[in-house]
């Protein structure tokens, strides 16, 4: 009878996943399932308000203290947001824009990951339509000594910035994630602060 159970868990569970993977939520006014629960996404600022994204509304800055044993290396991204576990991670950067094209800009951060970590599992990678800038993506796998890790790094360019991130959670509940976080991303906003910024520039 326990093992019945279990198995009418997974089956529902599993229809959970299909239904969120078909579902078009809308960020700004659904109730979205996360790891069971019904989430509520709301609009985060990033670096003193140049740009905001909609994350889940229990997502944090991540206190130093964690972030320097989560991201060893100093490089680690000045902002970053996390979940209530620290299960769940974004992370970015604002860089001057690049004057290389967003393809050669991804190809080099796949080459870096590459680098750092010959063991990394790519897999797909592609555009972000973002109203007035360009965007790019791609995904990966890694491995630390107990599980299994999935990233996504992508860059956002605007006429003169560049915002660089990374997204990443337990390979586990990836198929959850990947569809909102290309879904935050395609909604990120540059402020009127950030435009008038880029134009004193």
């Amino acid at each position: 009878m326990k093992k019945g159970k279990f198995v009418d868990e997974k089956i529902i569970l599993l229809r959970e996943v299909c239904r969120n993977r078909e579902t078009d939520y809308d960020l700004l006014t659904d109730e979205i399932p996360i790891h069971k629960k019904r989430v509520r996404f709301q609009w985060f600022s990033l670096f003193d308000g140049v740009y905001r994204i909609l994350l889940p509304e229990n997502f944090m800055q991540m206190p130093e203290q964690i972030a320097r044993i989560r991201y060893i290396s100093s490089y680690r991204p000045p902002v970053i947001l996390s979940g209530p576990n620290y299960d769940e991670n974004f992370g970015f950067h604002l860089l001057k824009e690049e004057n290389e094209e967003p393809d050669q800009l991804i190809r080099k951060m796949q080459d870096s990951v590459l680098r750092h970590a010959p063991e990394t599992v790519f897999y797909d990678k592609g555009c972000i339509g973002v109203p007035k800038m360009s965007g790019r993506w791609f995904e990966y796998k890694n491995f630390t000594l107990d599980e299994e890790t999935y990233n996504m790094q992508f860059i956002i360019q605007s006429e003169s910035d560049m915002l660089v991130g990374t997204f990443n959670c337990r390979m586990l509940f990836y198929d959850e994630w990947k569809p909102l976080v290309l879904k935050s991303l395609e909604q990120i906003e540059m402020t009127e602060r950030g435009r008038g910024t880029n134009a004193g520039r």
